[in-house]
């Protein structure tokens, strides 16, 4: 099908380098929304797979918001000046600079790894209690990045058949598009965190290897 998965892997960082007002706040949020593991859930060793990193935590700098992106309005724009919780910070111009540089390298990087009938997968993790019915959820778009209903379909089917519920567009929709000077396709994949993460602990289940196979078993028939 495809000649080439790049995986989309932004969010795995915690660690946090900026200062915040309230840092009991940011640590609570912190643990809730990094996609913990997903470096290590989503990526494998394949010559036609290549994993694209994010280096810094979202609470520096989010690697997936858009320019002008609408929750800029609430403070969670590329940039963060106000967390889920509430916590606040004020950036400098260098601080600024330097952050909006990693967002430029990052998606650089998406960029140059897209070669020819690439799928993009854009890899991520969600907190259990926001869909506590759902294991997996898979977004498009509705333009020429979206896969054919087939592919589409087969992804479902793989993920359900292994017995995960999934949904598309919920509870989350769309996938990334950075620019690229050829057509390819993104679909983004969320793992519900109960499927592989104890929040607790802060470390993978059992079931995580699982997971893990399932997603790798995706690849082969996607390629």
């Amino acid at each position: 099908m495809y000649q080439k998965i790049v995986l989309a892997i932004p969010h795995g960082t915690r660690t946090i380098l900026t200062k915040w007002d309230n840092q009991e706040k940011i640590n609570q949020d912190a643990d809730r929304w990094t996609d913990w593991d997903t470096d290590i859930m989503f990526s494998v060793t394949h010559p036609r797979i290549e994993a694209v990193l994010g280096t810094v935590s979202r609470f520096d700098c989010d690697l997936e918001r858009l320019m002008d992106d609408p929750l800029e309005a609430e403070g969670r724009g590329i940039l963060y000046t106000r967390s889920h919780s509430g916590a606040l910070r004020e950036l400098g111009h260098e601080t600024r600079k330097r952050f909006m540089a990693e967002w430029y390298a990052y998606r650089d990087k998406l960029s140059r790894a897209i070669a020819q009938n690439t799928l993009l997968i854009d890899c991520h993790s969600f907190p259990r209690d926001i869909a506590t019915e759902i294991d997996i959820c898979i977004g498009v778009n509705d333009d020429a990045s979206r896969p054919s209903e087939e592919t589409i379909a087969l992804v479902v089917d793989h993920f359900t058949s292994g017995g995960y519920r999934t949904r598309v567009n919920e509870p989350y929709s769309n996938s990334i598009t950075p620019e690229s000077n050829v057509p390819y396709h993104s679909l983004m994949i969320e793992l519900n965190k109960q499927i592989y993460w104890d929040d607790i602990a802060l470390k993978c289940i059992e079931r995580a290897t699982e997971v893990r196979g399932h997603l790798t078993l995706l690849y082969e028939k996607l390629l």
